[in-house]
């Protein structure tokens, strides 16, 4: 199964999506499309998922492609995935910036991404797609949970953080 995503922007990533239709001859199509119609060639289509939702898609998929968005990337990369990233463009109105790009091509660098900035290269990108690494462990830690929690809509609490005191102390020396 190949599973898109777009992330939760509020932009429609029409380009992406447009370019998808080829994939649905390589395997089975699960597409995120966010506030943009879906792509009619995909066997399941849905505008948002929860973060657990994400994470199941991405854990069963064989191929992850992707906005380049951090989140979307950990969540594929933990899951051993080396995800086609195709960046939203500032010039198409896809984003307010360019970050995206500069993110994309530096993980492309790394070799932890497949950056793709012209959709007419994402048929290619993804039979270049290298078999999935090894999952990488969690890290104990509060932070990855807590994390978890909050894309997940959950409540974190009201605990301080540890550093709290330091950054109240800088205020009332600077006051």
């Amino acid at each position: 199964m190949i599973f898109v995503t777009v992330g939760t922007h509020q932009q429609p990533f029409t380009r992406l999506l447009a370019a998808v239709g080829p994939l649905a001859g390589v395997d089975e199509l699960v597409v995120q499309h966010g506030s943009a119609p879906a792509p009619p060639e995909a066997a399941v289509a849905v505008p948002y998922l929860s973060f657990a939702q994400t994470v199941a898609y991405v854990e069963r998929a064989s191929v992850v492609v992707t906005h380049a968005g951090v989140g979307s990337f950990l969540v594929a990369r933990r899951a051993g995935h080396v995800p086609v990233m195709v960046p939203r463009l500032r010039r198409l109105g896809e984003h307010v910036d360019d970050h995206q790009v500069q993110f994309a091509r530096a993980l492309e660098e790394q070799d932890d991404a497949i950056a793709v900035l012209d959709v007419a290269g994402l048929l290619g990108a993804v039979r270049a797609v290298p078999p999935r690494r090894p999952v990488a462990a969690a890290r104990p830690g509060t932070l990855p949970a807590a994390v978890r929690r909050a894309l997940d809509g959950e409540p974190l609490g009201s605990a301080a953080p540890r550093w709290a005191p330091y950054a109240a102390g800088r205020r009332s020396a600077a006051t």
